[in-house]
């Protein structure tokens, strides 16, 4: 989060008090019918043959187990056409509600927006939620004419004559799904209430939709905000998880230090526990898969933290033996230092195979003779790692390298009290120039070396 914010200038709606109407929440729940109960009761079979491995995950998942749920929540209708209708559903009070607010707005020309992710028109003569919400609001008194979908509008400049519409009232009831209906819908100038039929996957979504009411430019002082639920279905405990989740995010955005971990912001599926406490309707059983869920994260995280600790006692053993290396490390470079022929600046010289050179190009063709050898030599060669004298430069002596894997090259090396490579190149003046960087990096090894033992000395334990 700090880092974010050092890259990142937030500002939430809380932050900026923007002059947008208050909203009312409202949460209107349905009783669940007995086909609903019974539905839910074979989730559960079907959760428990997922947890225990006896359907194959093409077959059946516990995504598939709890977007079953969610249909079922909102019409028995979605997952069996046969069903019958419940008077007491969900899509009947809303039906009211909408109607309701439709009369007590009619001098204003108040609008409307029902948010349905779930059940959107189809052309394949499939249950859908929409004409039934339409058919409803007609027989209750309601003009056909002013509810929309939308989508019955695919281009945008067809959207862009319904949105218009929706903001001089002549369409005071427009349906829609998340996906079609959020970022960029502004209908919010007669804006009296919206309806949440379902819940949303993510918080995101929710925001998405609250945000065509909740905003500026709305005439209503006040709006209502109103969640369809149905009781001991997957509602409720959907609409919780994705408040508690929303809540994580809020932390963040606000940048509460104080907070050390977050949860995944993804909702996915239910677990088989948290099914079978939704199919009891017991309060107390959905408390106990709550408990037991966070047990599980609990036991998790002491896994981890007893990982972490092994590991830091490891460390702790080791580190002695480390620091002390590392310290013999810097003695050897000083020394080396103490000991290395400034080249910088100063007239080459080299002596190679005995003999003294103080031509560059002519030391480079000598370097890249015994490389190409050495190199030919190597090809199919499985022995043990070979080093050959070569010659001096700087103070050091200068070896070839020739290791032992087929897939390694030869390379020359400073030796003083510690060995410095440096990788070949395939150029005479290459060679050179290799040769003189390693020789002249000894001071950044050094600072290096130092630098790791201050932070081994930093974490080393109190003796």
């Amino acid at each position: 989060m700090t880092l974010f914010r050092e890259v990142a200038d937030i500002r939430t709606a809380e932050m900026l008090q923007l002059p947008v109407p208050r909203h009312h929440l409202e949460t209107i729940a349905a009783k669940p019918s007995a086909e609903l109960k019974a539905f839910v009761t074979t989730l559960v079979a079907r959760a428990k043959a997922i947890r225990n491995g006896q359907v194959m995950p093409s077959e059946d998942n516990m995504l598939a187990v709890t977007n079953d749920g969610r249909k079922a929540a909102l019409d028995m209708r979605l997952v069996d056409p046969a069903s019958r209708e419940d008077p007491d559903s969900k899509l009947n009070q809303c039906a009211d509600r909408v109607y309701g607010i439709w009369r007590e707005t009619a001098a204003f020309r108040g609008t409307q927006v029902l948010f349905c992710d779930l059940g959107t028109p189809t052309d394949d003569g499939r249950f859908s939620v929409y004409p039934v919400i339409r058919a409803k609001l007609v027989e209750r008194g309601g003009p056909s004419e002013e509810v929309a979908f939308i989508h019955d509008y695919d281009s945008d400049a067809a959207k862009a004559e319904l949105f218009q519409s929706a903001r001089k009232g002549r369409v005071r009831i427009l349906l829609g799904s998340t996906l079609k209906m959020g970022v960029g819908t502004n209908v919010q100038t007669r804006l009296a209430a919206l309806h949440h039929l379902d819940a949303p996957w993510r918080p995101a979504d929710v925001e998405q939709r609250e945000g065509r009411i909740i905003r500026q430019g709305n005439l209503n002082e006040e709006v209502r905000i109103v969640r369809y639920v149905t009781e001991a279905s997957f509602d409720a405990y959907l609409w919780q998880t994705l408040e508690t989740k929303a809540r994580f995010i809020a932390q963040v955005m606000r940048g509460d230090t104080g907070m050390r971990s977050a949860e995944d912001v993804e909702l996915a599926a239910l677990s088989y526990a948290e099914v079978k406490a939704l199919a009891s309707g017991n309060p107390l059983v959905m408390e106990k898969a709550g408990i037991d869920a966070e047990v599980a994260k609990l036991g998790f995280l002491k896994s981890q933290w007893d990982n972490q600790r092994w590991s830091n006692q490891q460390e702790s053993a080791t580190l002695p033996g480390r620091i002390a290396k590392i310290r013999e490390r810097i003695g050897s470079i000083e020394a080396d230092l103490a000991d290395r022929s400034d080249v910088r600046g100063k007239p080459f010289s080299m002596v190679i195979d005995g003999q003294h050179y103080t031509n560059r190009s002519a030391a480079g063709e000598a370097l890249q003779r015994h490389y190409l050898e050495a190199r030919t030599r190597k090809i199919g060669w499985k022995a043990v790692r070979e080093e050959r004298s070569v010659g001096q430069f700087a103070g050091f002596d200068l070896d070839l390298s020739i290791p032992a894997a087929s897939d390694d090259s030869p390379c020359f090396v400073l030796k003083g009290r510690r060995a410095y490579a440096a990788h070949h190149s395939e150029t005479p003046q290459g060679m050179l120039r290799v040769i003189e960087n390693a020789a002249n990096s000894l001071e950044e090894r050094l600072s290096e070396a130092n630098d790791n033992l201050s932070r081994r000395i930093f974490h080393a334990p109190s003796m």
